[in-house]
């Protein structure tokens, strides 16, 4: 999203420094919230630890993260895959009163579920999404399949 604000200013003739400031206007102004359904992944890549993975796990645990400074951060913690789904869709509708309607859904090979997702924030919305995708392997080796994602940033960045 924030490639695509910059992007998107350049297009346009816009100036050099324009559009450097649009993308760090974007940078901060985006919100991503990712749902991740096994703890697994985060102990491998060395994110969380043996025990907390495994106590997660047992009480199947749903951290919901996001991305600050480069950096995932937890959010808040969930015990189901349907608690965290309608989280996300909270977190959407966070984003839609504050007045950030372009929106992307993303996730880590799981369609089926990121179609869901993106039928119910499409509601909240009522706009289109910006896109969805997949995302790619070297995020998706630190959290594994299953991972669900929305963010949106204020639709003026886009224009």
């Amino acid at each position: 999203m924030i490639a695509l604000a910059a992007a998107r200013k350049a297009a346009a003739g816009e100036s050099p420094e324009r559009v450097v400031a649009v993308a760090e206007e974007a940078r901060s102004e985006l919100k991503m919230w990712f749902a991740v359904d096994t703890l697994e992944f985060l102990r491998r890549s060395g994110r969380i630890g043996t025990a907390s993975a495994w106590v997660g796990s047992t009480l199947r645990v749903k951290p919901i993260l996001t991305i600050d400074s480069g950096q995932m951060m937890p959010v808040e913690r969930v015990r189901t895959a349907e608690r965290a789904f309608e989280r996300l869709v909270d977190y959407a509708r966070q984003r839609h009163a504050s007045g950030a309607d372009a929106w992307v859904v993303q996730h880590v090979r799981s369609p089926e579920i990121a179609d869901e997702l993106t039928d119910r924030a499409r509601e909240v919305f009522g706009t289109e999404p910006v896109f969805c995708s997949e995302i790619g392997a070297v995020v998706g080796a630190h959290t594994g399949p299953g991972l669900l994602g929305i963010g949106a940033l204020p639709p003026r960045l886009l224009t």
